[in-house]
């Protein structure tokens, strides 16, 4: 039975089924051939598994980005980068993934930073002589940012999966965002000094002043969720609420970029991305209830264990294991499916359900930019217009400094501990 389930994922995957129903119509053939347990209860797990308070948040991270990138934000957050880092060499490039940092604690979603950054920047380093491909692997792999930067959509869905606390997983998720930004920066300064890329003029202390002025209210936003949630004040789905209307008062009242004629198209965008995301949830509900009646995850934990019972070992193959998945699988549905079988096994193994969450997160997310098939890749080559063969062999460094800090934090799992424990 465990073999029909496999075969089942993998042949409607490979005939293009979308992927909710890829997991739901497993599921169904699964119950079908098995006879003992009623259908009814897919029906049932579907409702059960989205009547959660701490799900709602999804949706309203979903709504504030939208609602700040139409409200002027990205503009704002590229000055504000420019001032801060052009002078470095490379500088647009710099600023690329400086502002990806900033949007990250606003989006929560790579492919949302990735369209916001690329529509801005990537015109601007075409004109100003950086090849095309280059241009297209900063922004793709600066966007891998926005998913460990908190807020974060997947860090929710591990922590609804798990059982694990939401806001100490967006704490958990700060540093190790920092630091893949860093790595990001440094790729970008190596080969603008190889290449010959220029830095930009060094602002002036007026335009320092100018572009912290105008693009601080954008780069508060994030403050201001983690703040709250640190304080007690709200919790992480009550801080989604408060973020969209501090979204709605700065894009509308403060900025005045965002009018009334555009909450139709952002509130039918967060409608669909809503409705696909709660789907993959319902459907994985009942497709986790099988994995646990065929006692898959004890399978799994035990034929690891086989290999060797050190925990370095263990981590490296799942590392290992989870960046080819990330490949085919967006990091929604690949957590859906994969927490239930990876938490019980890193219990065993010692490791902390916060550090795995942030190892998890990081190594799907990697899978967004890796070829052949990563969303980001798709959504900065049609930006860019930039071959998907060119933008693959750019991006090949931003992919290696990624993986290096993916391993920096699964071997110093102090690096996303550090702030939640001073939480407590």
């Amino acid at each position: 039975m465990t073999w029909l389930l496999v075969g089942s994922f993998a042949g409607f995957l490979a005939m293009g089924v979308p992927i909710a129903f890829v997991i739901g119509l497993s599921s169904v053939l699964f119950f079908l051939v098995q006879g003992r347990v009623p259908l009814a209860i897919v029906v049932q797990r579907l409702f059960s598994a989205t009547d959660s308070f701490q799900l709602m948040a999804i949706p309203l991270f979903i709504l504030a980005g939208a609602l700040m990138n139409a409200g002027g934000l990205s503009q704002r957050l590229v000055e504000l980068s420019r001032v801060l880092v052009g002078w470095l060499r490379g500088g647009l490039a710099q600023i690329s993934v400086v502002t990806s940092i900033f949007f990250s604690g606003i989006s929560g979603a790579a492919a949302a930073d990735a369209s916001a950054v690329g529509s801005i920047m990537l015109p601007a380093m075409e004109r100003a002589g950086y090849r095309k491909a280059f241009g297209a692997a900063v922004v793709a792999g600066s966007s891998l940012i926005g998913p460990i930067i908190p807020p974060s959509i997947p860090m929710i869905l591990y922590g609804v999966s798990a059982g694990a606390s939401i806001s100490a997983l967006f704490l958990a998720g700060a540093i190790p965002g920092l630091l893949l930004g860093l790595a990001q920066m440094g790729v970008a300064y190596a080969v603008a000094v190889r290449d010959g890329y220029p830095r930009e003029r060094r602002a002036t202390l007026v335009e320092l002043a100018a572009g912290v002025r105008g693009g601080l209210l954008a780069a508060l936003m994030p403050a201001i969720i983690l703040g709250g949630i640190l304080g007690g004040v709200f919790t992480p789905t009550e801080a989604a609420a408060v973020a969209v209307l501090y979204a709605l008062v700065v894009g509308g009242l403060v900025y005045r970029e965002l009018s009334v004629r555009d909450l139709p198209r952002i509130l039918w965008e967060t409608a669909i991305t809503t409705g696909v995301v709660m789907l993959m949830i319902g459907t994985t509900d009942s497709l986790g209830w099988i994995m646990a009646a065929e006692r898959i995850p004890q399978q799994l934990a035990g034929w690891l264990l086989s290999i060797s019972a050190e925990p370095w070992v263990v981590l490296l193959l799942i590392n290992a294991a989870l960046l080819l998945i990330g490949i085919p699988l967006e990091p929604a549905p690949a957590l859906l499916i994969l927490v239930p079988v990876l938490l019980p096994l890193a219990r065993e193994l010692g490791v902390d359900p916060i550090h795995l969450g942030v190892v998890m997160v990081l190594n799907l997310v990697i899978g967004l930019v890796t070829p052949p098939v990563g969303a980001s890749l798709f959504v900065v080559s049609s930006i860019g217009r930039v071959p998907l063969g060119d933008l693959s062999r750019a991006l090949v460094p931003f992919i290696l400094a990624s993986i290096a800090i993916l391993l920096l934090v699964t071997y110093v799992p102090a690096l996303s501990l550090w702030l939640p424990a001073l939480a407590r």
